[in-house]
């Protein structure tokens, strides 16, 4: 298992995560918040991640983050159903709150069933 953490890879990552960031914002400013939000949970996000795992270690290290984005994802379409559906009623926090339960409430459950 490779090692590679350093001040230098540290700045890498930031600044490659970032970049995909202003991307999305950007992508929303140029052409609206649907297709923004559309990038924002596009692969890459996840694939830029899997990448730099695998920079930062090895393949077996990178399946297993693939492992838990798989799961994640899952868990996201009903954190956006309910930030979807409480965001109008609730205003910004309190819907943000409500996602975020339901989001630990998914992943709880595919714990409990032994999925993950």
């Amino acid at each position: 298992m490779k090692t590679k953490l350093s001040v230098r890879s540290i700045a890498f990552d930031f600044l490659f995560g970032g970049a995909i960031v202003v991307g999305a914002l950007l992508v929303a400013s140029l052409l609206g918040p649907t297709a923004g939000g559309i990038i924002a949970g596009a692969p890459i996000r996840s694939s830029s991640v899997i990448f730099l795992q695998y920079l930062h270690q090895d393949i077996e290290s990178a399946t297993e983050l693939t492992r838990g984005v798989v799961f994640a994802m899952i868990a996201n379409v009903f954190f956006a159903v309910a930030l979807y559906l409480s965001l109008p009623r609730f205003g910004l926090l309190r819907a943000f709150l409500i996602a975020g339960a339901v989001f630990i409430a998914a992943i709880t459950a595919m714990k409990l069933m032994a999925l993950i």
